[in-house]
């Protein structure tokens, strides 16, 4: 797998965030991501989900007028790394995934 190919999708997973993915079920984003790819495993679900999780969480920290050391700090997640997971630099932990989940859908 090439860098290009893997930003290109994580590009396109932003895209969808902000416009449809919000409705859309996390298998039926990786669906639309997946149709045209030979290489099913060019981005982790655990990828597809962070990146998800991270728009969510932009909105709602921008509707509720949140800092990021806020949300931070509720996350239980340092900023460096909350930064590291919006920009798909990371591959978020399974805590992290738990702590993302938990924020969106207890706001």
């Amino acid at each position: 797998m090439s860098f290009e190919d893997k930003d290109f999708i994580i590009r396109q997973i932003k895209q969808l965030a902000e416009g449809i993915g919000q409705f859309l079920s996390l298998q039926s984003v990786k669906e639309l991501i997946h149709y045209d790819n030979a290489e099913k495993d060019l981005v982790s679900d655990a990828e597809i989900e962070a990146i998800l999780l991270m728009h969510s969480v932009r909105k709602i920290q921008q509707d509720n007028n949140l800092t990021d050391e806020t949300v931070s700090e509720e996350l239980g997640v340092n900023q460096d790394d909350l930064a590291s997971l919006e920009n798909a630099e990371k591959v978020p932990t399974p805590d992290e995934l738990v702590s993302l989940r938990n924020f969106v859908n207890n706001v």
